[in-house]
């Protein structure tokens, strides 16, 4: 049995070792570049910071490295102020894309009478839901097809 077990657990998920491997090594490899990204960054501060320093003096040098810096970091916090407020805009007109999709408030409430009037099991209440389906899909738009007949 469990020779079956192990060939079912293969065809199912045969595929999660892979995946987890080219996780991993992505990760691996992220960490390297990030390492040696951050290595050659000092490296371009250090050597920027001699150049300055022999040209301007070793008060400057680093006033202006540390201005350079901070003009950058203001960039970048600008930039993702920026992606964040188009994210928002964008989840907000999905929101009221969602919303507009909407029945209106009476269809809501008779859709919310829908469970006890299924409790009676009548002909008369399951011709009421059927006229109330139809009519709430009709106001959707089903069945529109764009055509002028």
């Amino acid at each position: 049995m469990f020779p079956l077990f192990r060939q079912l657990g293969i065809l199912a998920f045969g595929r999660v070792q892979p995946t987890a491997t080219r996780i991993t090594r992505s990760l691996i490899g992220g960490a390297i570049v990030g390492v040696l990204a951050l290595t050659a960054y000092v490296a371009l501060l250090l050597a920027l910071g001699f150049y300055l320093s022999s040209e301007l003096g070793a008060i400057y040098a680093a006033l202006v490295i540390a201005g350079l810096t901070a003009v950058c970091g203001v960039i970048v916090i600008l930039v993702i102020q920026v992606m964040n407020k188009a994210t928002e805009r964008r989840m907000e007109a999905r929101r009221r894309a969602a919303k507009s999709q909407l029945p209106d408030p009476m269809t809501l409430q008779l859709l919310a009478g829908v469970p006890a009037m299924m409790k009676g099991r009548s002909l008369l209440t399951t011709a009421a839901i059927a006229a109330l389906v139809f009519g709430v899909a009709k106001m959707q738009g089903v069945g529109r097809d764009g055509r002028d007949d």
